[in-house]
């Protein structure tokens, strides 16, 4: 389809909804997933990349960013079917006895693939070519807002979200603009997807991430997000204080704080949140097909982590596989594959900074200990707020390993301008030594056991699942 093509073309590689896709549709043929699915995973090249003086691997995270960068014109020509058939695309004909469906999430991913199920995310990242301040937000706005309500006026089912991030971001907005668009209607190509995809009396996973970011509004179905979910808070961005113009500093810039466009309101936060104009027609085409729409709560996206890995420390224990290895994963370093094949039990977090490794620090603690104890880190090509060094993470995994702790797939000394990492990971993975062929897929029944029995715990606490009235009585009591 001509359309998929297109759609492929002018997406955007490192973006976690379509690494996601990718992975999985990789994973559902019995594939795993080198360099996001774009390239090798050679852990040479990545060594000699990584190699590299560092003002030269910051320039090459500057030299990807633009690489990324599409033409206006075809980013304005784009139509939100296009995105869903280059979405259906990546998937066999099924019949699949699941489908996660809304916010992002890798450990939905992992969740998803334990299940052999498909993800079809509502959120996409166009990178729209621009040469820009990174700090100076209100032009940003100013450039985008006339291309927006053109993308826009063509295509009113999707919603937009023009995201600009000056701190985990800096090394791309200067280069390209972060279109994040929302699909708020289902679309005939995904109708038809769940219609002929699933097998009777499937289930419909309504991923549902309330997190919520404050939002200049520009129009219908149009708003600019300063600053994203990471290292440091809202009010940060837009307040400023000392960490701010450290870091400006650090960064050669001009300024020491950001002039940002007042936000008049409160939208699902442009990459993670959930928009939940989409559900009605999952509820209707549940209730068409008999299918069970079930929705899955989680306040943001990593705190899904503990209740995935609580899971595959079960289904490992069920098929009398050890359970004594865990593998940390960071935003779309993810590889399902082998996390499978080595017998790991996963566990994702968003982001490399301190309250993802709060996160994992807590699961540490509540988790029976894991002999080992493995963190791969994404490199996004800076020093920015809120990350952590390296060494922190290595220190972290060795201290609650009761056998080997430490990094995986990641030049500490390189680290976050470790630009070989994307080439190195899977690799990584690969060498910790397959334990066993894919197991057999998760059955839902069995899914549902295991949720029962963790009902209450610690893991359950922050995340809910729950039946959705499709009023054809398909919700299970």
């Amino acid at each position: 389809m001509r359309g998929s093509r297109e759609a492929g073309r002018l997406l955007c590689d490192f973006d976690s909804s379509v690494t996601a896709v990718r992975a999985m549709g990789r994973f559902l043929r019995g594939r795993d997933f080198p360099g996001l699915g774009t390239g090798p995973g050679s852990a040479r090249l990545g060594d000699l990349a990584s190699a590299l003086p560092e003002p030269a691997r910051r320039r090459a995270f500057v030299l990807g960013g633009a690489g990324q960068a599409r033409p206006a014109a075809r980013i304005a020509a784009l139509t939100g079917e296009d995105l869903a058939a280059w979405t259906a695309d990546h998937y066999g004909p099924g019949p699949f006895p699941a489908v996660f469906v809304g916010s992002g999430s890798g450990a939905a991913l992992h969740l998803a693939a334990a299940l052999g199920a498909p993800v079809l995310p509502q959120t996409f990242l166009l990178p729209v070519r621009a040469r820009l301040d990174p700090d100076d937000p209100r032009a940003a706005l100013r450039h985008g807002r006339p291309l927006g309500r053109l993308l826009l006026d063509r295509n009113p089912d999707l919603d937009l979200c023009h995201m600009h991030d000056p701190n985990q971001d800096r090394a791309m907005v200067g280069r390209f603009m972060y279109f994040r668009v929302k699909r708020l209607r289902l679309g005939a190509v995904l109708t038809r997807f769940l219609r002929e995809r699933l097998a009777p009396g499937g289930t419909v996973f309504v991923l549902d991430c309330p997190l919520r970011w404050p939002a200049t509004v520009l129009g219908e179905r149009q708003r600019f997000q300063f600053g994203a979910l990471g290292g440091i808070p809202p009010h940060a961005y837009t307040e400023g204080g000392e960490p701010v113009a450290r870091f400006l500093a650090e960064q050669g810039a001009a300024a020491r704080t950001w002039d940002a466009p007042e936000a008049d309101a409160e939208r699902p936060e442009a990459e993670w949140g959930y928009d939940d104009a989409l559900t009605a027609d999952l509820r209707a085409v549940a209730a068409e097909r008999g299918l069970r729409l079930r929705r899955v709560t989680v306040p943001e996206p990593e705190l899904l982590s503990p209740l995935v890995a609580e899971l595959y420390h079960w289904w490992y224990a069920r098929l009398g596989l050890p359970a004594d290895r865990l593998v940390v994963e960071t935003y779309n370093q993810w590889e399902p594959y082998w996390a499978m094949r080595t017998g790991s039990v996963p566990f994702w977090l968003h982001f490399p900074t301190a309250p993802s490794r709060d996160r994992l620090a807590d699961h540490l603690r509540a988790a029976p200990a894991y002999r080992d104890i493995h963190v791969n880190l994404f490199s996004n090509g800076l020093r920015s707020m809120g990350q952590l060094p390296a060494a922190e993470w290595g220190a972290l995994a060795r201290r609650h390993a009761t056998g080997t702790g430490g990094l995986l797939g990641v030049n500490a000394r390189a680290y976050p301008t470790d630009i070989g990492g994307l080439l190195r990971y899977r690799s990584a993975f690969a060498a910790l030594g397959a334990r066993q062929d894919l197991p057999p897929p998760l059955t839902l029944a069995e899914l549902e056991e295991f949720l029962e029995s963790a009902r209450g715990g610690a893991a359950h606490r922050p995340v809910r699942v729950a039946d959705e009235d499709t009023g054809a009585g398909t919700a299970a009591p």
